[in-house]
């Protein structure tokens, strides 16, 4: 005899359950996704200002002298160099492919800066959590 009544399946609201649940699994991977991109390309970022800090140190010691190109930019009265990366060797960075263009610098540029201090700046910036970063 066959039971007409037996409850086999799935029901709509359970259904509409786990379409919900993997709904805010998956916002939240999204999520969780966007702020290690944000973390990656800071991270890059100060990996290539340890790099810089490292080989301007060298490159003015050796010299005594900052190694910056012409191009300088003006900010709040404190003026910054263009690094020169021809004069810094095994410099591989991830960042800086503006470097040696003939355009006006700007806060757009993809360069990194140094001032008479030697302190280490991307012009740019990289946006982590809504903060632009521009030095470490």
């Amino acid at each position: 005899m066959i039971n007409i009544n037996s409850k086999k399946g799935i029901t709509l609201i359970s259904l509409i359950m786990i379409v919900i649940i993997l709904l805010i699994l998956s916002g939240t991977t999204i999520r969780s996704l966007n702020l290690s991109n944000g973390a990656g390309r800071y991270n890059n970022m100060i990996a290539d200002i340890k790099l810089l800090q490292d080989k301007t140190l060298l490159y003015f010691n050796k010299y005594n002298e900052i190694p910056k190109t012409s191009r300088l930019i003006n900010i709040n009265g404190i003026e910054y160099y263009e690094i020169d990366l021809e004069k810094l060797e095994g410099v591989t960075l991830n960042y800086g492919k503006d470097y040696g263009q003939s355009y006006q610098l700007s806060s757009s540029s993809d360069v990194y800066l140094v001032d008479s201090n030697l302190n280490i700046y991307y012009l740019k910036g990289v946006e982590k959590s809504g903060v632009v970063y521009h030095e470490i």
